[in-house]
């Protein structure tokens, strides 16, 4: 089997949007940036209401908000927009095709002019989510597949080889 799909900025751009607030950790760090943030509208709200004079007062309320603002909002599509500028400088394109293929021995992904394998026996849990699919790996690493992408059998299948690979 295999799936195939051309990667653009657009694309990995989508993917910010993909995940958000997906595990424990992801929600625990947006409660934590939501209190940062309302401690900073808080403090400022009292520096405007008592006429507060400090200065240091009105820089960390300033701080806090910005920092908060920018975590909750816009650092995702940072991230998605850096990584996306760092391969396609490393490849020298800006468009590339990225295709993994589930073999009988391991799964190959092929990544323009890079390829990684992963072993069946490494795979954590799979998501899926409308057309999108996602494969966690115990090293953290994860492999994304759309379902109509498969331009050599279809997900089902593919699904039935991971399942079979793995037991």
């Amino acid at each position: 089997m295999k799936n195939e799909y051309k990667i653009t900025k657009q694309l990995m751009m989508s993917w910010a949007k993909e995940y958000h607030l997906q595990g424990a950790r992801s929600i625990f760090n947006f409660v934590l940036w939501c209190i940062l943030g309302a401690c900073g509208l808080i403090i400022l709200i009292l520096n405007i209401v008592f006429e507060g004079e400090d200065w240091v007062d009105w820089y960390l309320a300033v701080l806090f908000l910005i920092a908060s603002v920018f975590q909750l909002f816009f650092s995702r599509f940072v991230f998605w927009s850096n990584r996306y500028k760092l391969l396609s400088k490393t490849y020298g394109v800006t468009e590339w095709i990225r295709t993994t293929e589930f073999t009988d021995e391991e799964i190959v992904l092929s990544d323009y002019n890079s390829v990684t394998k992963f072993r069946y026996d490494n795979i954590k849990k799979i998501k899926e989510k409308n057309n999108v699919v996602m494969i966690f790996f115990n090293n953290s690493l994860a492999v994304r597949l759309y379902k109509d992408a498969f331009v050599e059998g279809t997900w089902e299948e593919c699904k039935e080889k991971i399942d079979s690979m793995i037991k």
